[in-house]
């Protein structure tokens, strides 16, 4: 059993000015193996204040100080920051809860549901928290360009895990998803509204909308629902028009929007209690209502893809911790297991080999060939640009 001897009050500020810090010694009644090497005045020093005599188990040299000691070994602690709900608990279960117990850290989770928000506060007050954080890679391009990220050590994270089209040198992308129409299948049977014209079409398919409260996607299906071809979307966005038009598109279904939610948990669960018809969602969520035998069904036309990346904030206090837990939870395996969890398809493309991933899920995935047809992909460089002036301009919707 080990013990703790602290030395005289003397001793310790006599050795804290050689060495610079306060000193404990522990040792056990069976065996312990100690050294001290000090200068010679500090022998004596020792000596005098135990009364003269050397402990039997206490070795004195005249060479530098230094101890070897058994002392109990704590586990890194790392804490980690996602958007929680079903979607953080399946981040939880697949991919950072066995990377931590095969690392041997102790993993802390917080969650927010504006990732970037939060990110920026901390960073900029000085006060970072978190050791990885979980984004919307749109956000994490934004935070790369606001210097709110750590580089991403790629001397710890396997830099071929990710199509070269999709690496980033801030966020890693580990999962993609598609902003989709999902709707209550009580209210709607057998025909419900089909593309996001008829989304916006509130004379034919009434009842309560819920839509999120950001422009981010918003401002993407506000066009589609107003007839611009999904590859066209950022040609028109960029335009002086662009996003003014698609403001002017949420502005007029504004007032038949019963809720404007703030995170994906809460858009699953609307969907979940029928307290919302025609709920904009991430497929992952709506699939969750679906397969727990919920009212509800989605599709993917005109579903809007993006992806979500894991980084590390500037200043995390663990940060090379950060990188090895990130390389460790996006191992292939981990990330195709995620899909047992939630619809959301791996980034790294060694996910879909060997039969990781069933052939009745891939169905599921917004990237699987036959649903991302009529797709838009997120433009993570538009949003860098155009992010702070299009969230503005959303804001400024909702305040009117």
């Amino acid at each position: 059993m080990l013990t703790a001897i602290t030395l005289p009050d003397s001793t310790s500020r006599s050795i804290q000015t050689a060495i610079g810090s306060s000193l404990t010694l522990a040792h056990s009644d069976a065996i312990v193996t100690l050294r001290l090497r000090i200068k010679g005045h500090f022998e004596q020093h020792l000596i005098k204040s135990w009364g003269g005599e050397p402990m039997s188990w206490l070795r004195i040299s005249l060479a530098a100080f230094a101890i070897s000691a058994a002392l109990p070994v704590h586990a890194q602690t790392v804490t980690i920051t996602t958007a929680g709900g079903d979607y953080g608990n399946a981040m939880k279960e697949a991919m950072w809860g066995p990377a931590a117990k095969e690392l041997g850290y102790d993993v802390r989770e917080e969650t927010q549901s504006d990732g970037l928000a939060a990110l920026k506060m901390q960073v900029t007050s000085g006060a970072v928290a978190t050791d990885v954080i979980h984004l919307g890679s749109p956000e994490g391009a934004q935070a790369a360009a606001q210097s709110l990220l750590e580089p991403l050590d790629y001397m710890i994270i396997d830099p071929k895990s990710v199509p070269d089209g999709a690496k980033s040198d801030y966020c890693y992308p580990f999962d993609s998803y598609g902003t989709v129409m999902s709707w209550n299948t009580k209210t709607y049977g057998e025909n419900p509204p089909k593309t996001w014209a008829e989304f916006w079409d509130v004379a034919k398919f009434s009842g309560r909308r819920a839509l999120r409260a950001n422009a981010q996607d918003s401002i993407e299906i506000a066009l589609l629902s107003d007839g611009v071809a999904p590859a066209d979307i950022y040609s028109v966005l960029s335009t002086p028009e662009g996003l003014e038009r698609a403001i002017k598109r949420l502005e007029a279904i504004k007032p038949h929007v019963a809720v404007w939610w703030t995170s994906g948990a809460q858009s699953a669960q609307l969907l979940k209690d029928g307290e919302a018809d025609l709920v904009v969602t991430w497929n992952g969520r709506a699939q969750t209502v679906k397969a727990d035998g919920g009212a509800a069904d989605y599709t993917f036309k005109g579903s809007v893809i993006g992806t979500d990346c894991l980084g590390v904030p500037k200043g995390a206090p663990n940060k090379e911790a950060a990188m090895k837990l990130i390389a460790a939870m996006t191992q292939p395996a981990r990330v195709a297991k995620l899909t047992d969890f939630i619809a959301y398809g791996p980034v790294n493309p060694a996910a879909y080999e060997g039969g990781l991933i069933p052939e009745d899920r891939l169905k599921t995935l917004a990237t699987a060939p036959e649903n991302a047809g009529t797709s838009v992909f997120s433009n993570s460089e538009w949003w860098v640009k155009n992010g702070e002036a299009a969230q503005k301009a959303f804001d400024e919707m909702m305040s009117r």
